[in-house]
């Protein structure tokens, strides 16, 4: 195997789905995340995203992951490309303050905060990410833009 990518797999998530994983990093498989969200929004809940999965295999094997998707650079870098927009012309709206937020500024792009979804006011408060702005809907970015 050359690969283990890894996304998300809902409920598929087991022990015996992991230690393959883990037996196939340490046959010398790369480790890919298609992202490391900690945590998504569920009917349920919060609930358990891929990046858990993603550090419990850079733990066991001391390799970290290659990830591909948010919060990666790499990820907005390729997006603004394609877009044909600099950094500093763009933004990204989203509820998740680590992936959406916090890795749009870190690639140099406006942050905007939506207070859905699983916006928590005190997990934004404990993320020490500052957004360029926060609004209550999506309905609200396009007045902020203007602005």
């Amino acid at each position: 195997m050359d690969a283990v990518i890894v996304g998300d797999l809902g409920d598929g998530w087991d022990y015996e789905v992991l230690n393959r994983a883990f037996r196939a990093l340490m046959d010398g498989a790369a480790l890919i995340a298609l992202q490391k969200n900690r945590y998504w929004e569920t009917a349920e809940g919060l609930s358990l995203d891929a990046g858990p999965f993603v550090a419990a295999l850079e733990y066991a094997t001391g390799r970290e992951a290659e990830v591909v998707g948010k919060p990666s650079p790499a990820f907005f870098e390729l997006a603004l490309t394609d877009l044909g927009v600099p950094a500093e012309r763009a933004a990204m709206v989203g509820d998740d303050v680590e992936a959406d937020v916090g890795g749009a500024i870190d690639a140099g792009l406006a942050g905007i905060l939506v207070r859905t979804g699983k916006f928590r006011e005190d997990l934004v408060s404990d993320s020490g990410i500052k957004p360029t702005a926060t609004v209550d809907s999506i309905a609200d970015v396009p007045a902020l833009l203007d602005s």
